[in-house]
């Protein structure tokens, strides 16, 4: 009631007369856009089970982009007529019950012939009368554990739904906010025994003819290392919307006819461009500008010719034209948002490189990058060592441990270690012994409790036995058996390299004399 009464006054969106429920509850039924006969229907459904609340909030993110006059929401209505039921089982959801499993079976198991639930008779008429052949399901998984704390999809794995739902989650990970995660694809395959339950919204809608797209979005109440709240939900659903809009769906009779699908070529532009700006430069240059100057050129590719180019002209250390390219991606409304984020924290590695920019600039583009919405962890701590190691290069050493502390706070396990023996050295250099020798303590503290009982069999787990070494080593406390089992665990390690172990070797050795 609130979200319909914030959004009365859209043009856009239609509150029609739908269903009743057995005990006389209406059901609503909610319209975006206008149907035609060029104008193909989507069926959006959430709460089959009425206590799943987070699809709730994804769903309101879904139609505020599906409403709005975005690039994205415009083009989503020119193709698209939206038909939406945001509470399937109403007199669930307001009698507070629980709803999945109900006795004698749920509204997600009532797609049958004979629908027990009013409500589920006038979608299948709905879909029947708009002829639908596109369909998502918004629920929420169990609370805590394994897959429940993942978005992921499931429905029935039919080749041309199965591929279709791989280009989705594709542009849904150049869309979604940073912070959240790319859903799975976890469609059945329908040649497996029992396989196939056509009382399941996703599998009766995969099951009609024509059918392009069918599938149950899962939505966690929860994700590692990040809460879901509900703003963050709504975003999720607006990237959703716009990745929907991107992606080109395929009926079934066109599975195995298009070798190069636009993502995939999409991505095999950026990872070539990566592979050999470095070695081939004008190579990669050419590739850019062929997108650059075509008129023809699609928004989203022009976005990342801009940010390629930028990171090029960073290489070269041509930062005002750098700075150019990653501008026209931060001010064009069609840029996914991961090209909006990549410029944003381009940006600032452009200022901090720059030996002309002032300090103000730096603070300019560092605000400007947490101004934006949900950025990942990574994304977050790469931004604060940026900016701290420019304040280094400034001798404003006292700022730069700031913002390494702020690193340390986003930056993955592996990585804090070394953080805080960056930040004993700042110490140092501010002539702060105490707080140096505390910030290698801690170093030693923690790398040694990762590393324990044995270090990981990874780049990472070698990363931290050398970390550890040069700890032991830094902190005039440490015994020489100490220092002598650090580099031993380097030593033992199969991932470092062996450069990097003798010059291990030669350190203990003059240590050791």
């Amino acid at each position: 009631d609130a979200f319909l009464k914030t959004h009365a006054a859209n043009k856009h969106l239609q509150k029609l007369p739908f269903a009743k429920t057995r005990n006389g509850t209406p059901v609503e039924l909610l319209q975006v856009g206008e149907t035609g006969p060029d104008v193909q229907a989507v069926i959006v459904t959430a709460r089959h089970h009425a206590c799943e609340s987070m699809a709730s909030y994804v769903l309101e993110g879904w139609l505020e982009e599906a409403m709005s006059d975005s690039p994205l929401g415009t083009e989503f209505r020119r193709v698209y007529v939206l038909f939406v039921i945001p509470l399937v089982d109403k007199d669930g959801v307001q009698s507070g019950d629980q709803g999945k499993n109900r006795a004698p079976h749920d509204h997600n198991r009532d797609y049958g012939e004979s629908p027990l639930y009013p409500e589920i008779k006038a979608i299948q008429d709905l879909a029947e009368a708009q002829r639908v052949q596109f369909a998502l399901d918004l629920h929420c998984p169990a609370l805590r554990g394994d897959i429940h704390e993942a978005f992921h999809f499931l429905g029935l794995g039919l080749p041309h739904i199965r591929r279709n739902v791989d280009e989705l989650c594709a542009w849904l990970k150049e869309e979604r906010p940073p912070i959240a995660m790319v859903p799975l694809n976890l469609l059945n395959d329908p040649q497996k025994p029992n396989a196939v339950d056509r009382r399941i919204n996703s599998h009766h809608f995969a099951l009609r003819a024509g059918a392009r797209m069918a599938a149950t979005l899962e939505i966690p109440y929860a994700q590692p290392g990040c809460p879901l709240e509900a703003e963050l939900a709504r975003s999720y659903g607006r990237a959703l919307l716009r990745a929907w809009v991107r992606t080109k769906f395929l009926a079934a009779e066109s599975v195995g006819k298009h070798e190069h699908e636009l993502n995939a070529e999409f991505q095999l532009f950026r990872s070539t461009f990566l592979k050999t700006y470095r070695s081939q430069p004008a190579e990669a240059e050419r590739m850019a500008q062929a997108y650059l100057e075509a008129a023809e050129t699609p928004p989203v590719y022009r976005a990342e010719a801009h940010n390629l180019v930028a990171l090029l002209r960073l290489n070269e250390k041509k930062y005002a034209a750098a700075l150019e390219h990653s501008d026209k991606v931060a001010s064009d409304s069609q840029a996914t948002t991961h090209q909006r984020v990549t410029a944003a924290l381009q940006r600032l590695q452009i200022l901090s490189l720059d030996p002309q920019t002032s300090p103000q600039q730096v603070e300019s583009a560092l605000r400007a990058f947490q101004q934006l919405p949900y950025p990942s962890a990574e994304q977050q701590a790469k931004a604060f060592e940026t900016a701290s190691h420019y304040y280094q290069t400034k001798q404003e050493y006292a700022v730069a441990i700031k913002l390494a502390d702020q690193q340390r706070a986003m930056a993955a396990a592996w990585q804090k270690g070394r953080i805080l023996l960056r930040i004993a050295l700042l110490n140092e250099l501010l002539e702060q012994s105490e707080p140096a020798v505390a910030a290698r303590e801690e170093a030693v503290r923690l790398l040694r409790q990762q590393l324990a009982p044995k270090p990981p069999r990874s780049a990472f787990g070698a990363a931290m036995v050398v970390d550890l070494f040069d700890a032991v080593c830094s902190l005039p406390a440490t015994t020489l058996a100490e220092k002598q089992a650090a580099a031993q665990q380097v030593f033992d390690h199969e991932i470092v390299a062996a450069g990097i172990k003798e010059e291990v070797r030669k350190k203990l050795a003059a240590i050791s004399e």
